[in-house]
């Protein structure tokens, strides 16, 4: 007897479980396949000595009043997920061993880097000038309207920068936000999407993380659409996604089992979908082509530390150790086999959102920077000591009170996520933003991608739950009404 639905979803990351939902509370019959034995892709949650780790270090830049709670109000289920806004205290900056308020402000006072000794008159002026560009830039970022964003988003944002300021502090500081938003250069990156990103996140001023750890989120997704009567298939390996006739008819599993459907969705990758769970011959070469030239986010690494104490507040810090004019400390040494001198990035404790993911006064720490792909373990493990040294410079306080810590690595994405272990998907660059980007719509008819590799904007998890709320419309339109 062959299973028959409506659609059918392969991959159970944020993208995947959204539209499921979405559309198992239309009425549709769904069925959801993913080959892992947790969902959510990159947005999981798994346990290690008594601890509940995410995979990747995550802050979610509006919360529920950005695309993830949009989508549970899209499902009549608003208050599915519980999240905790990142204040109290308010996230911040530590530039240079120098802790202040992470916030536009903050930023534009410490123009003009670091310098030794006396500080000259055109230096002071400088400075002066500095603080007035950067000021200048982040105020335009923040009231500039859609129709000027919109004629942005094929203009590089170092590009966009430099129109303010040649002071390189600023483009670290710009660099900062936009590795935190998309894992993208800011050579590449679009300006347009960095401006609209910050907007949303600066004025919702909901950045929050969910109780129960970043698995929250796609566990929420999936019991909607359990009660909306769609079914979950974990562990669920997929041999190939069937098209006859230029048509999409079905999902094959390596289990030998067959599920049809005239809708097959794809949260696997556009990459793999397109060269790997269908086959090149199915599509025009012309596509095949742009699919295999598309250019992927960048990749990270994160050490997950486990104190016996609680011994900071802070929900988040974002860490810059060295000025502009030692930059070079930052880059990785040997070809990017070694560790940087000094490793900067993203600091959370999830522990401070919600302490159950600890036992009782214990305490976690995530600290995220990027790194090479393709290293060997004990490369990796290198990295994973500098990182480490660096948090205990960032956060000394931990320093004695360290029970363990394990380091994550693009390896361990990747087995969760594939896509070489690329931190969020198809990169926002300018190349791939906006019109640019990858349609969820490809040339086989009633095959869709779904996620960060087509169509949506936001950052991270929110960009793969637009992708769901833009493919539903899609849907939608293309669904003729009786």
């Amino acid at each position: 007897m062959i299973n028959k639905f409506d659609a059918l979803i392969v991959g159970g990351g944020v993208g995947g479980c959204a539209i499921g939902a979405l559309l198992a509370h239309q009425g549709l019959k769904v069925k959801l396949f993913d080959k892992n034995n947790i969902i959510g892709g990159r947005c999981t949650t798994y346990e290690y000595e008594g601890f509940h780790i995410d995979l990747g270090v995550h802050l979610f830049g509006v919360g529920e009043n950005g695309y993830l709670g949009d989508v549970c109000q899209m499902v009549g289920m608003p208050d599915a997920i519980k999240w905790v806004i990142a204040r109290n205290p308010r996230p911040i900056m530590n530039y240079c061993g120098e802790r202040k308020i992470y916030s536009r402000d903050s930023m534009s006072g410490m123009m003009g880097g670091k310098k030794e000794g006396e500080i000259k008159k055109e230096d002071s002026e400088k400075k002066k000038e500095g603080k007035e560009a950067a000021r200048k830039f982040w105020s335009d970022c923040m009231d500039m309207p859609m129709g000027q964003i919109e004629e942005l988003y094929y203009t590089k944002l170092s590009n966009f920068v430099s129109r303010y300021s040649k002071d390189p502090t600023l483009l670290m500081f710009a660099t900062q936000i936009c590795m935190q938003y998309f894992c993208v250069s800011p050579f590449e990156a679009s300006s347009g999407e960095f401006i609209r990103c910050f907007q949303q996140v600066t004025r919702a001023k909901s950045s929050a993380y969910p109780i129960g750890g970043c698995i929250a989120i796609p566990k929420a997704y999936v019991n909607a659409m359990e009660k909306y009567g769609g079914e979950i298939q974990m562990n669920a390996k997929i041999s190939k996604i069937v098209v006859e006739d230029g048509q999409a008819k079905g999902v094959e599993l390596k289990d030998g089992s067959y599920h049809e459907s005239d809708i097959i969705i794809s949260n696997a990758d556009i990459q793999n979908t397109v060269l790997n769970l269908i086959g090149e011959k199915y599509f025009p070469a012309e596509y095949v082509q742009q699919v295999k030239k598309l250019k992927y986010a960048t990749h990270c690494m994160a050490i997950k530390v486990a104190l016996d104490e609680i011994v900071t507040d802070q929900k988040l810090i974002m860490y810059i150790p060295v000025s502009f004019q030692e930059a070079g400390k930052l880059m990785p040494r040997k070809g990017g086999l070694e560790p940087p001198e000094k490793i900067g990035g993203m600091i959370t404790s999830p522990t401070n959102f919600d302490p159950h993911l600890a036992p009782k006064g214990k305490q976690l720490i995530f600290f995220g920077s990027g790194c090479k792909p393709g290293l060997t373990q004990k490369e990796y493990e290198r990295w994973g000591e500098a990182c480490m040294d660096s948090l205990l410079e960032c956060l000394p306080e931990a320093k004695g009170h360290v029970m363990w810590y394990r380091t994550d690595t693009p390896t361990l994405v990747d087995q969760y996520a594939g896509e070489g272990g690329n931190i969020i998907g198809v990169g926002q660059t300018v190349k791939q933003i906006h019109e640019r980007r990858p349609s969820q719509i490809t040339p086989i008819k009633g095959l869709y991608i779904v996620g960060a590799e087509a169509g949506g904007h936001g950052i991270g998890t929110e960009l793969a739950a637009n992708s769901a709320m833009e493919l539903l419309e899609i849907l939608e339109k293309s669904t003729p009404t009786s």
